[in-house]
């Protein structure tokens, strides 16, 4: 068993700590204090892949969930640069996975379609509106 205190009680010794990974001088000594989640969940991820052999999509990543959660527009634009294989398959996870993503016009076809119902659900809205008044 683990205790989060060290044998003195008098210092906490907590996994969830604010501190990032550094160095303080504490009795004279310096120690190391904090953990980084980010460089050790990445290398998890890249020992694990190359010990089992797994091909990893950007979307099942680390770096690419937690784009995903902070910036989802940059996360966006860098699924769309993956190589056409990479980015279905890609999709096709977020599909899985219950994210719903962009629809994003591929001819002028469906830029004309797009506007067309952007357009209609503006009308909807003012008439709506012109009713409610």
């Amino acid at each position: 068993m683990v205790s989060r205190r060290d044998v003195t009680n008098t210092y906490t010794l907590s996994p969830m700590a604010k501190h990032k990974a550094s160095e303080v001088e504490l009795n004279g000594k310096t120690i190391k204090r904090g953990f980084d989640r980010d460089s050790f969940y990445q290398s998890a991820e890249k020992t694990f892949d190359r010990t089992t052999g797994f091909k990893r999509n950007y979307v099942e990543s680390y770096v690419g969930r937690k784009a995903h959660a902070k910036e989802p527009g940059k996360f966006f634009a860098k699924v769309m640069g993956l190589p056409t294989k990479e980015k279905d398959m890609a999709f096709k996870l977020l599909k899985t996975m219950g994210v719903k993503a962009p629809s994003i016009p591929i001819n002028k076809v469906q830029i004309a379609a797009k506007i067309i119902k952007a357009l209609g659900r503006g009308i909807n809205m003012a008439r709506w509106i012109s009713r409610v008044k």
